[in-house]
């Protein structure tokens, strides 16, 4: 057993377990997450991983809670001094920076979420940012749920087919595509319908 090895295994902590669970996401992709696969990004055995998540259903439900946490850190940090419409502008473009950033972490909180309660929890920082942007566009509490998720799913398909590379096959046929362009309308669109929400 070689020295480095030896220090690695030394280390091992959950922390240690989830942030390897999270490179491998990001170079394989969230199936790709296994025990064993994990194990072998450690150089550690698979046995002693159970010291610190209870089964790959434990780890992949943290790596989605960790995942959420962090997109809610990214889109809080963007509504900061932005109010009203602006300020949806502002998350729509957060939500895509962080999904082009970590597109298998993105693809990977887009999935039912596997402990709903910890995940849900960990969506808060997003989902008030979400509401305080609504609320200062003029929208009533009573409407905020439903314009959330419609913009998000606006901003969800562009964003899943662009980090799936769907639109580099479109643009490599298409010198005129602009997908920055492309964006703007989606938000646009999604923005307007939800304005108009606020006056009917």
């Amino acid at each position: 057993m070689s020295i480095d090895t030896t220090r690695r295994r030394a280390r091992l902590d959950q922390e240690a377990v989830l942030q390897a669970a999270e490179t491998l996401v990001d170079r394989d992709g969230y199936d790709a997450l296994t025990m064993t696969s994990l194990a072998a990004e450690l150089e550690a055995r698979v046995s002693s991983l159970y010291n610190h998540v209870a089964n790959l259903e434990d780890l992949r439900a943290m790596i989605q809670v960790r995942a959420m946490r962090l997109l809610g850190d990214h889109v809080r940090a963007a509504a900061m001094g932005h109010a009203g419409v602006a300020g949806l502008r502002a998350l729509s473009h957060a939500l895509r920076s962080f999904a082009r950033a970590h597109p298998q972490r993105y693809a990977a909180l887009t999935r039912p979420p596997i402990d709903r309660e910890e995940f849900y929890a960990a969506a808060l920082d997003a989902i008030e940012a979400l509401a305080i942007m609504g609320r200062s566009a003029g929208l009533p509490d009573e409407r905020l749920l439903q314009n959330a998720m419609a913009l998000f799913a606006c901003l969800h398909g562009f964003v899943s087919l662009e980090v799936a590379g769907y639109f580099g096959d479109l643009s490599g046929t298409n010198a005129e595509l602009d997908l920055d362009d492309v964006y703007e309308h989606v938000i646009d669109g999604a923005v307007t319908a939800a304005s108009l929400d606020a006056t009917r």
